[in-house]
C-alpha cells in the first residue's frame, strides 16, 4: 500500500537524522571535554558546546516532524477508504431496517384486513340466524327494561307512602310521649328536691348533735365550778371552826377575839349555804340547757326521718315514671325502626331494579348494534369483494417486500464481510497517528530539555575557567 511505503521512507529519514544528531552530539562532547588553560578559552569552548547541542536537538525535532508528516500523508488514503466503508455499512443497515419496518407494517395491515374479511364472511354466512337471535334478544332486553322501569315506578310510589307514614308516626309518637316525658322530668325534679331536703336535714341533725355535746360540756363545767366553790367555802368554814374551838378551849382567850371568830364563822356558814344554793341552781340551769338541746336533736331526727321517707317515695315515683316513659319510647322507636327498615328495603330494591333496567338497555343496545352491523354487511357485498381484492394486492406487495428485505439483508452481510479488514485498518491507522503525535510532542519536549542542559554546561565551564585564571 502507498501509505506503507511512505512510512518506510519516513523511517529511514528519521534514522539518518538521528545518526547525524548523535555524531554532532559526540563531537560536542569531545570539544567540551578538551581542557583550556585560561578563562577566555574555557568560555569560548562552552559556547561552542552549547551551540552544537542546540543544533543537534533542532535537527532531531525537524527529523521527527518530517516523519510525522510522511506518516500522515501515507495514512490519508487508508483512513478515507476506511471511513467510506463505515459509511457504506451504515447506509446498508438503514436501508435494511427501513425495508423491514415497511414489511412489518404491511403484515399488520394485512392481518387486520384478513380479520375483517373473516368477520364479514362469518356474518354473511349466518345472517339469517343472527337476525333471528338478535331480534329475539333485542325484544327480550326491551321487555326487561320496560318491566324494570314499571317495577321501579311502583316501588317509588310505595316508598313515598312509607316515608309519609314514617313522618306522621314520628310526629304522633312525639305528641303521645310528651306528657310521659314531662311527668318523668317533674318526678325527677321532685326527687332531686327531696334529696336536697334530706341533705339539709342531715346537716341540721349534725348541728343539733353538736349543740347537745356543747350543752353537756357546759353543764359539767358549771356544776364542777359550783362544787369547787362549795368545797372552798366548806374548807374555810372548817378552818374558822377549828380556830374557834381553840379559842374556846383556851381559858386565857379574850372575849373580843372569840366574838370576832364567831362572826367569821357565821360569815363562812353563810358562804357555804350560798355555794350550796349556787350548786343546785347551776345544776338545774345546765340540765335545762342539755334537755333543750336533746329535745331539739330529737326534733331534727324526726324531720330527717320524715324527709328520708318522702325522698324514698319521690325516688321510687321518679324511677317508675322514667321506666314508663322509657318503655313507651322504646316501643315507639321499635315501630319506627320497623317502618324505616321497610323503607331501606324499598330503596335497595329500587336500586336493584335500576341496575336491571340499565343492564337490559345495554343488552338492547348491543343487540341493536349487531343487527345494524349484520344488515350493513349483508347490504354491501361489494365492500366484501373490494376487501378481498385489497387483501390480494397487499399479499403481492408483502411478497415483494419480503424478497427486498432478504436481498438487503444478504447485501449488508456481504458488505460487512468485504469491508471488515478496511474498517479494522482505520482503527489501526488512528492508533498509529496517535502514537506519532505522542512521539512528536515527546521529541519537542526533549529538545527544550537539551537547550537547557547546554546552557547549564556553558555556565559551569565558564565559571571553572574564571576560577583557574584567578588562581
Amino acid at each position: 500500500m502507498a501509505w506503507g511505503k511512505g512510512n518506510k521512507g519516513e523511517k529511514g529519514a528519521s534514522e539518518k537524522g538521528a545518526t547525524n544528531a548523535q555524531g554532532k552530539a559526540a563531537g560536542a562532547r569531545g570539544n567540551a571535554a578538551t581542557p583550556k588553560d585560561d578563562g577566555k578559552g574555557a568560555k569560548d569552548g562552552a559556547a561552542q558546546v552549547a551551540s552544537k547541542a542546540s543544533g543537534a536537538a533542532a535537527g532531531a525535532a525537524s527529523a521527527a516532524a518530517g516523519a510525522a508528516a510522511g506518516a500522515a500523508r501515507g495514512a490519508g488514503k487508508g483512513i478515507a477508504a476506511g471511513f467510506t466503508a463505515l459509511r457504506d455499512v451504515r447506509d446498508a443497515s438503514r436501508q435494511y431496517s427501513s425495508a423491514k419496518s415497511q414489511m412489518e407494517s404491511t403484515e399488520k395491515a394485512l392481518a387486520a384486513q384478513r380479520s375483517a374479511l373473516e368477520h364479514r364472511e362469518s356474518i354473511e354466512g349466518g345472517y339469517d340466524d343472527i337476525m333471528t337471535a338478535q331480534s329475539a334478544a333485542l325484544a327480550d332486553a326491551q321487555k326487561r327494561a320496560a318491566d324494570a322501569v314499571q317495577y321501579a315506578a311502583r316501588l317509588t310510589h310505595e316508598l313515598q307512602d312509607l316515608e309519609a307514614r314514617l313522618t306522621k308516626m314520628r310526629s304522633d309518637d312525639e305528641q303521645a310521649l310528651r306528657p310521659y316525658k314531662q311527668l318523668a322530668e317533674s318526678s325527677k325534679g321532685r326527687a332531686d328536691d327531696a334529696t336536697r331536703t334530706v341533705a339539709e336535714a342531715k346537716r341540721a341533725v349534725r348541728t343539733a348533735e353538736g349543740q347537745v355535746k356543747d350543752a353537756t360540756d357546759r353543764r359539767e363545767q358549771a356544776i364542777s365550778s359550783a362544787n369547787r366553790a362549795l368545797d372552798n367555802s366548806k374548807a374555810r368554814q372548817r378552818k374558822v371552826q377549828g380556830e374557834l374551838d381553840k379559842l374556846l378551849a383556851d381559858p386565857s382567850a379574850k372575849r373580843d377575839a372569840i366574838a370576832q371568830v364567831r362572826q367569821e364563822l357565821a360569815a363562812e356558814t353563810a358562804h357555804v349555804s350560798a355555794a350550796e344554793t349556787a350548786v343546785t341552781r347551776a345544776t338545774a340551769d345546765a340540765q335545762s340547757s342539755v334537755d333543750n338541746a336533746q329535745t331539739h336533736l330529737w326534733t331534727q331526727k324526726q324531720s330527717l326521718e320524715t324527709a328520708q321517707r318522702e325522698s324514698d317515695a319521690m325516688q321510687a315515683e321518679a324511677k317508675e315514671r322514667r321506666g314508663e316513659y322509657d318503655r313507651l319510647r322504646s316501643e315507639a322507636e321499635a315501630r319506627q325502626k320497623k317502618l324505616s327498615d321497610k323503607i331501606d328495603r324499598h330503596k335497595a330494591e329500587i336500586e336493584r331494579s335500576n341496575r336491571l333496567r340499565d343492564n337490559a338497555r345495554t343488552d338492547a343496545s348491543k343487540a341493536n348494534d349487531l343487527l345494524s352491523e349484520a344488515k350493513s354487511i349483508h347490504d354491501t357485498p361489494q365492500a366484501t369483494e373490494q376487501l378481498r381484492r385489497s387483501i390480494a394486492e397487499r399479499e403481492q406487495t408483502l411478497e415483494s417486500q419480503r424478497a427486498q428485505v432478504e436481498e438487503l439483508g444478504r447485501a449488508e452481510k456481504e458488505l460487512r464481510r468485504r469491508t471488515r479488514a478496511t474498517r479494522i485498518a482505520v482503527l489501526v491507522i488512528l492508533v498509529v497517528l496517535v502514537a506519532v503525535v505522542v512521539v512528536l510532542v515527546g521529541s519537542m519536549l526533549l529538545g527544550q530539555g537539551g537547550d537547557a542542559a547546554g546552557t547549564a554546561a556553558s555556565t559551569s565551564v565558564t565559571t571553572t575557567g574564571t576560577v583557574s585564571a584567578g588562581a
